[in-house]
């Protein structure tokens, strides 16, 4: 199998500049369980370091680090502290041992851009005077090899001209908030400290901090995720600033990948590392709501207004009507900066930068889901996210034959989790759940037809996989599946469908709903009550224990459509499968498989007879396998262990 090859080649180029090796440095860092943190000791532990990691619970810390895809702690120590707190709150053991530390790490620090000020000073400015205080007990004690300091790219510290020369220190802008303001304030303060105790200090200034490829999972929510929520609300009609504005935007796991870099200096002599691209390389605010607006199945902002027109009327009510803070304009700039020393470590560490452009698609659908959703849950033990082609999945490793599971209408890959997990119990395969494009995590996918398009995704993400396989596909997801089979021309995939749908529907209101415009049924989806989705759910159901309930599965479809990418998906291929119509045309259109004759060896039909919306397929070859049971529409979700067993069954070798 071949997962993300292009990806893993480049990020197995990187870090290949060679900087000195020495005995196990000590690290001391704070911020590790934060967005950039969890990745900077994800990366840190495979090299030659202890980390001695300051946080407030040890079980929390551990909990999320764990669920961030870190398993090995052998070279990580907890140490319990605040930075809000005089000595950091260490006891006499843990300071010494932090006294110990050749590299201070100072990462802390709430991303929260709406901080009272009271709030923000005890955070940034005690953090930085106690960090500080460490760094000047280390030096005077053993000397410090280095003090790496990450703060926002606005600081107006560490300047450079036109010329590229340093530049005076400048007072913060008076409408700075209290978040920046004191963030810049403990920047100017470490600066000054470093040069009057004479340790070296790195100052890197990440940009806007989005999640790392391949999957671009962007927890912290309140960066472009403020503009991507205005923009779900349809609040966001104009682009602030124009196209001679822009929005810097960085990969934590680039940032990760330069403080890994920057610890294993031997000799390092300092310097200020903005970590963004030159702004002639990003898209500006034109083209990068235009690009958001895409993904999110929204109208192009039509006008350029002045951003402090912007500024002035969020903060004269518009906040307040949105929901999204005034504050959530203010990484938008149209300074310009020099990035000649990042770009210069960036060659050291034998890489270029990366285009944000390639991974927008990922991060805008993850945020999608996210603000959608509100609660994020945490994947289960073995699970990860990760990339299939240009579809968001699940997976899980074993050995064997990997199983590919799509899933169907109104849900997405989380809810063939149980299923997937039993299936991976039962057979010790590899199970991979993808996301269709537009559901779930994934991006929306490129094609002009809804039904062309999902396919050509699933073929993208089918050509990831070498050597025979199972596909199984429930309910839409099962005429998707069968036909990126079909295209692909491979005869090494057994072929697993779950009350396939195609257009074999039943006679219902549907069918008049589905003739009307796009924009109507994808409100109408939006609309529907929890309860109108919870008695859909719970005809026929027969829930197992263990299981996902109907009122929980009915709240998840609620705020899934609420996403008006994911109600747009779903209101595209409602309206090709009820339509009624199969195109002739075999290079671009529904051929269906289910009269192949060559498939009748390797293909299984499930067929739940309580299903009221839909019919068995008069058009599936009768050779094809086939089990009645007696459930309806949603069994995959709801009797996963039963669907489970029948599929492990089917799977077993012939003999």
């Amino acid at each position: 199998m071949n997962i993300n090859s292009t990806y893993l080649k480049t990020t197995d180029m990187m870090l290949t500049h060679k900087v000195d090796s020495m005995a196990a440095s000590i690290i001391f860092m704070t911020g590790s369980t934060g967005f950039i943190g969890k990745e900077a000791v994800k990366q840190l532990i495979d090299e030659n370091v202890k980390l001695l990691l300051l946080i407030r619970s040890e079980s929390k810390a551990r909990k999320g680090l764990t669920s961030y895809g870190i398993t090995d702690f052998s070279r990580i120590t907890f140490v319990q502290g605040d930075l809000s707190v005089e000595g950091l709150g260490l006891t006499a053991t843990d300071r010494k041992r932090a006294l110990e530390a050749d590299v201070i790490i100072h990462v802390g620090g709430t991303m929260d851009v709406t901080l009272e000020r009271k709030v923000a000073e005890q955070i940034f400015m005690n953090g930085a005077r106690e960090v500080a205080g460490l760094a000047e007990e280390i030096q005077r004690i053993r000397g410090l090899r280095h003090f790496i300091h990450v703060v926002g790219f606005m600081s107006p510290y560490g300047l450079r001209n036109e010329k590229g020369e340093g530049m005076p220190a400048v007072n913060v802008a008076p409408n700075e908030s209290a978040y920046e303001e004191m963030k810049f304030h403990a920047d100017l303060y470490l600066r000054e400290h470093a040069e009057k105790y004479e340790y070296p200090l790195s100052v890197v200034n990440p940009s806007t901090v989005v999640g790392p490829r391949p999957t671009g999972e962007t927890e912290q929510t309140g960066g472009i995720g403020l503009l991507i929520q205005a923009m779900q609300k349809r609040l966001m009609p104009v682009v602030p600033g124009g196209a001679s504005y822009w929005l810097p935007l960085v990969e934590n796991d680039v940032v990760g990948r330069t403080l890994v870099f920057l610890t294993k200096e031997k000799a390092p002599t300092g310097g200020t590392y903005p970590l963004l691209a030159r702004k002639e390389n990003s898209p500006n605010m034109t083209d990068l709501l235009h690009l958001l607006a895409k993904q999110l199945d929204v109208p192009n902002p039509k006008w350029a207004v002045p951003l402090s027109w912007m500024q002035f009327a969020m903060k004269s009510g518009g906040a307040r009507i949105s929901g999204v803070p005034a504050e959530s304009v203010s990484f938008i700039t149209d300074r310009i900066w020099h990035v000649e020393e990042t770009e210069d470590v960036f060659k050291r560490m034998g890489q270029t930068w990366p285009d944000i452009r390639e991974q927008l698609p990922f991060i805008t659908a993850d945020l999608d889901y996210r603000l959608s959703h509100k609660s994020y849950e945490s994947l289960p033990s073995g699970w990860t996210r990760t990339r299939v082609g240009n579809l968001a999945a699940l997976g899980r490793k074993g050995e064997g034959e990997p199983w590919l599971i799509v899933h169907g209408m109104l849900n997405c890959a989380d809810e063939m989790l149980p299923l997937g997990e039993q299936l991976h119990q039962l057979t010790g395969s590899p199970v991979w759940l993808v996301d269709l494009a537009g559901f779930g995590r994934s991006p929306v996918h490129n094609g002009e037809e809804a039904f062309e398009g999902q396919v050509d995704a699933l073929l993208t993400a089918i050509g990831e996989f070498e050597g025979p396989m199972k596909m199984v596909g429930h309910s839409i997801g099962a005429a998707i599946a069968s036909a990126a089979v079909l295209r692909s021309g491979r005869t090494d995939i057994r072929l697993g469908l779950l009350q396939p749908v195609a257009h074999n529907t039943n006679p219902n209101m549907l069918r008049w709903v589905s003739r009307l415009p796009r924009g109507t049924i994808r409100t109408l989806l939006s609309r529907r009550a929890e309860k109108s989705w919870r008695h859909m759910l719970d005809v026929h159901r027969t829930q197992e224990e263990g299981t996902i309930t109907e009122s929980t599965l009915a709240g998840k479809i609620k705020s899934s459509l609420q996403s008006p990418r994911v109600a747009g998906a779903h209101a595209d291929l409602l309206r090709w499968i009820y339509s009624g119509k199969i195109k002739s045309d075999t290079s671009t259109s529904w051929i269906s498989p289910w009269k192949r004759a060559d498939l009748a060896n390797s293909t299984l039909v499930v067929w739940a007879n309580e299903d009221r919306e839909y019919h068995y397929p008069e058009d599936m070859n009768p050779q094809f396998s086939r089990i009645d049971i007696p459930y309806g529409h949603y069994f995959p979700v709801f009797q996963y262990r039963e669907t489970a067993a029948i599929l492990a069954k089917w799977s077993e070798p012939i003999r």
